[in-house]
């Protein structure tokens, strides 16, 4: 079973949110998380989360690309641009792009979308508590774990993160002790999907 989820929070602990959709799941399902200000821009994306889970079973997440985002390896399009007719027509373009970027030793992935099975989140004592960062800190755990973490270079969603200039209150709660500041280098090791 895979279930596709925008969890939210009112008191923006979206860590606890996350780990309340993810106890639904039956112990062999996968959760599909988009956040609350993305968008799919094709109908494939299902068909292209299949097929990555069906490649990579033992994966411990999977991430998509998308136009707004902070690791710049995530990032493709036009960042400026919020015409969803483009981006549609981006995300269609995008789907022809057959592999999965390795990104397990990076700073951590951005979650505007994650792919995580209940194995994996169980495996590593769930989401932490928080707004910001509990993807980050997910990544960290799943790595440390010893399990993979890929990008399928494929998966192109819309995504608005604050385009406007709205910016987060100040007392928006981050997962604690987050590493994911610092440079580092662009992954490299990538998959080639069947």
């Amino acid at each position: 079973m895979i279930l596709c989820m925008t969890p939210f929070a009112e008191d923006l602990n979206l860590g606890k949110a996350y780990n309340e959709a993810m106890a639904l799941l039956p112990e062999d399902g996968w959760a599909v998380f988009l956040d609350h200000d993305a968008a799919w821009t094709t109908r494939r994306w299902w068909h292209q989360v299949r097929e990555a889970i069906d490649f990579r079973p033992d994966a411990g997440a999977f991430t998509a690309v998308t136009n707004r985002i902070a690791p710049r390896w995530q990032q493709v399009g036009d960042k400026d641009n919020h015409d969803i007719v483009r981006h549609r027509r981006y995300g269609a373009e995008r789907t022809r792009v057959r592999t999965l970027l390795d990104i397990t030793d990076t700073m951590g992935f951005g979650g505007v979308v994650i792919v995580i099975s209940k194995r994996a989140w169980s495996g590593v004592g769930g989401f932490v508590d928080g707004m910001l960062c509990v993807d980050h800190r997910m990544h960290f755990a799943l790595r440390d774990a010893g399990l993979r973490v890929y990008l399928l270079e494929g998966l192109y969603v819309y995504h608005w993160r604050r385009a406007n200039g709205d910016e987060l209150p100040k007392e928006t709660p981050r997962a604690k002790d987050c590493p994911c500041r610092g440079r580092e280098g662009m992954p490299t090791v990538r998959l080639q999907l069947p």
